[in-house]
């Protein structure tokens, strides 16, 4: 049984990969405000994830969920971009948590096997 490197392990490492490159592209996008003619990049994860997960297959399917930047048609909002870094970084103290939680664990059981 892999511990460490689990689906769900991988899942979250995915996710903060995913939030890492979002990061970047929201400050591509407010160093990017008054240049004339550039269009808005956002990263897309969470939609693939959800795809993924409707399609009820096994875990492998998630190895095929990975982030990628996307143009979209807008030139970028100052308000907006605040907002969007704001969301992504509650959602990277969601995953860090998660996998503290998952590492966590792993480690007390280890530590309950060995007092056994």
């Amino acid at each position: 049984m892999k511990l460490i490197d689990s689906t769900q392990t991988q899942l979250l490492a995915k996710a903060m990969d995913a939030y890492s490159l979002r990061q970047k592209a929201i400050a591509s996008n407010v160093a990017n405000l008054d240049t004339p003619g550039y269009k808005r990049i956002d990263v897309s994860f969470e939609d693939q994830l959800q795809k993924a997960e409707s399609l009820h297959l096994n875990g492998d399917n998630n190895s095929k969920v990975t982030p990628e930047i996307v143009q979209e048609d807008q030139a970028p909002v100052l308000e907006d971009e605040m907002l969007s870094l704001a969301d992504t970084q509650m959602r990277v103290q969601l995953v860090t948590r998660a996998l503290r939680h998952s590492f966590q664990m792993i480690q007390s059981s280890i530590k309950s096997g060995q007092q056994g």
